[in-house]
Formats: C-alpha cells, sequence, structure tokens
C-alpha cells in the first residue's frame, strides 16, 4: 500500500517516526511522510526508503513559523496533504498525535480512505501540564489550550478508523473520550533489538570523564515537569556519601538554562555534566558508560498514561534505573526486578534510592538487559502494527 505518515514538526527526527515508517517500509509499503520545516530543508527527500515531503518554507522565519502551524483546519496543511495523497494515490493515512489529527481525518474523508491516529501520547494532560509550569502565550496560547483540545480529542477519537497507543492506561483514555476498544492497539515504545550492539566505539572527552566517576543519566527533554530539579536538589546529600558523584544530562529543552543557573547558584557544577543533544547512534554509548539511569517525571495525569522510550534505553543497555513511582514504570521495574522507585518530587528519596543501589551487589542490569530480549522489544509491538495496518491491506487490494 501507499502510506503517508503526518507528523506536525520537522522531520528529521523522531524516534517513534522513523521505527513505524521503517517497519512498514520493509514490509513492502511505499511511505510517506508529511512534516513542517521550520528548518527550511529541501521539500522532497529520500531517507532510507521513506520519502520525505515538508511545507515550502518562506524566508521570513515568523512567517515561516506561523504559515505552517500545525492546526488541523489550516489551509496550508489542507492543500499540502491533499497534493501528496492524490499525486501518490495514498491508501491510508497514519497522523501522530492530536494537533493533526482532525487534518488527517477530514483528509481520510475527501478521498475515501482510513486514518489511524499514533496517539504516542496523551496530549490533552501533557499540555495540562504545560500549562501547569510554563503557560502558552500567543497562538499557543488558544491552539495549546486543553479545554479546546478535549473536543478536538473526543470528535477524534470518535471519527478515526484505528488508535495506537503506548501502554495499557492509555486505552482507558480513548475509550473515555468516546472511542471504541475493539479500535485500540497497543503499539509500545520499545527499542529496536539492532540499537544495542556490544562493538560500540564512540568515544569522545565526556564519555572519558563519565567513565572516571559513579554516574547517573537522565536523557530526553530539559522541561521542569521531567523532575530534573528534583535529582539537582538531591546531589549536595549524595556526594556526602558518593564523593565521585556526576549526573549526566543529555538532551535539551526550553527549561535548560533554568536549571543550569540553579546548579551553578548551589555550587553544584563539578557534579553536573550537560552533553546537550546526541545523535541518536551515539546515545547508548552515553549510558553504557553510566552506572544507573534515572527517570525522574513527576507523576502527573500525563506521566500515568505513556511509557518514555528512555526506560527501555536503560534497560537494553544493562544499566539498573531509578525512577519516580508512576505507575507505568514501576510496574516494568518490580515485576522485571530491573531497577528501584522513589516517590515523584521528592528529593530525599532519591538520595535514598540512589544509595541503595550504590551498595546493592544485585545484578538489576543483567535482569533489564534480559527483560528487552525477551519482552519489551520492537520486534514484538511491530507485529501488532503490522496486524493493524494488514487488516486493511486486505481491504484496499
Amino acid at each position: 500500500m501507499n502510506v503517508l505518515y503526518i507528523w506536525d514538526a520537522d522531520y528529521p527526527w523522531d524516534i517513534r517516526v522513523e521505527k513505524i515508517c521503517e517497519a512498514l517500509k520493509n514490509e513492502g509499503h511505499d511511505v510517506h511522510i508529511a512534516s513542517r520545516n521550520l528548518k527550511k530543508n529541501e521539500v522532497y527527500e529520500e531517507i532510507n526508503g521513506v520519502k520525505i515531503h515538508r511545507i515550502k518554507s518562506w524566508r521570513n522565519d515568523k512567517l515561516n513559523y506561523f504559515m505552517s502551524f500545525p492546526l488541523f483546519f489550516s489551509p496550508v496543511w489542507k492543500v499540502f496533504l491533499d497534493k501528496i495523497i492524490n499525486k501518490h494515490k495514498v491508501d491510508i493515512v497514519i497522523v501522530r498525535d492530536l494537533p493533526m489529527a482532525i487534518a488527517g481525518i477530514w483528509a481520510g474523508k475527501r478521498f475515501g480512505i482510513p486514518v489511524i491516529f499514533d496517539m504516542a501520547e496523551d496530549y490533552v494532560s501533557m499540555i495540562k501540564d504545560i500549562w501547569k509550569l510554563r503557560k502558552y502565550q500567543g497562538l499557543n496560547l488558544i491552539v495549546r489550550n486543553p479545554y479546546l483540545a478535549k473536543y478536538v480529542e473526543r470528535y477524534s477519537f470518535e471519527h478515526m478508523d484505528h488508535v495506537l497507543v503506548v501502554i495499557e492506561d492509555a486505552v482507558r483514555v480513548v475509550t473515555n473520550g468516546g472511542g471504541e476498544s475493539n479500535k485500540v492497539t497497543i503499539v509500545s515504545n520499545t527499542p529496536r533489538l539492532s540499537d544495542f550492539k556490544d562493538d560500540l566505539n564512540f568515544t569522545s572527552n565526556n564519555i572519558d570523564i563519565i567513565n572516571k566517576h559513579f554516574s547517573l543519566i537522565y536523557t530526553g527533554g530539559i522541561q521542569m515537569g521531567r523532575g530534573i530539579h528534583t535529582v539537582l536538589d538531591a546531589i549536595p546529600d549524595i556526594v556526602l556519601e558518593i564523593p565521585d558523584f556526576l549526573f549526566v544530562i543529555v538532551g535539551d529543552g526550553y527549561a535548560r538554562e533554568k536549571l543550569k543557573k540553579m546548579v551553578t547558584d548551589k555550587g553544584l557544577d563539578e557534579y553536573v555534566l550537560w552533553v546537550g543533544w546526541v545523535d541518536h547512534s551515539e546515545l547508548f554509548s552515553y549510558i553504557k558508560a553510566c552506572n544507573i539511569g534515572i527517570i525522574p517525571h513527576l507523576v502527573t495525569e500525563h506521566v500515568e498514561t505513556t511509557i518514555p522510550n528512555k526506560i527501555f534505553d536503560y534497560m537494553g543497555c544493562g544499566i539498573p534505573v531509578i525512577s519516580s513511582d508512576a505507575t507505568p514504570m514501576k510496574t516494568i521495574l518490580d515485576s522485571e526486578k530491573c531497577g528501584i522507585t522513589f516517590k515523584g518530587g521528592d528529593s530525599k528519596d532519591v538520595v535514598r534510592a540512589i544509595s541503595e543501589l550504590y551498595k546493592s551487589t544485585f545484578d538489576y542490569g543483567s535482569n533489564g538487559k534480559r527483560a528487552i530480549k525477551e519482552r519489551y522489544n520492537w520486534d514484538k509491538d511491530v507485529e501488532k502494527l503490522l496486524g493493524v495496518i494488514n487488516k486493511y491491506k486486505s481491504n484496499n487490494h
């Protein structure tokens, strides 16, 4: 089939988009991605056999931002999507996340083709969190409004042909929002086994520094809701027991400068290594160089309905995991015995958890690695993804 995946940001890159599109291409489908173009890249590019279509860019950055803003009623997006669907005889549309969900539904209706919603996270609860921690401004104040998003969500659940979610708790979000349980499939954020190569040879000055310390790593977006500040608050007590402690932060986000100032104000610069964003091919070298991986996310409605990639990345790299006590993470860590949890937002309990793993001789890391090989891997989830897609293949061909 000819498949169109609608992605409301620049591509590359997103790991879930890549994995889904790669899997469909490997199954023999002709795969297209429709994406935004804030970086003003070429409007068409082919990456590993997947065809990338980008909205044409405007020279003025502000105009480029507003003209390509992912609004479901945007005439720019409508023309853009219709052109791709028409030219490439698209048989099925997959649309990622809520902002463009209705645009995908309407495109499907115009061309009489099925539309699948890839709900990688509970978008409504996510923007509720962001509203609490960092109020939106300007256009975002309207289009990222959780109250308006709730109406968009209900319409989307009721009109999608199928919904992909990442965890069991998200199924209830769909059914409570008007969707049908028999039209929901869990395709989780599990990693590809091929990503965990034993012959990683990436080296850098940062890796050398990490290897000389007892290192705790965080990977991902740097936002206040991720609870990174909880770990920073714990460092003065941690270093009393672990003098060579180092907190390694790999990633980027709006809260980076605020948190860096917090580190400096507390006099903790020697205990924190800001790596910044790294290429995915380098990420596992950083993780494997560390002693523990941490997921300090504050426990909110959003965190309770998703599962971050990093838990599987840490497990697959064979290091113990410490996480806040959100149900999805706690369930995996407890059942697989590959790490421990602390009370979300409680820096004293972070100290307790790190101390416990520092002293422990239990092989949490090997348990995590085994669980990835046996259960939590993309090979398992790809079967479920293809099961959904191939159902429509038999209907169309």
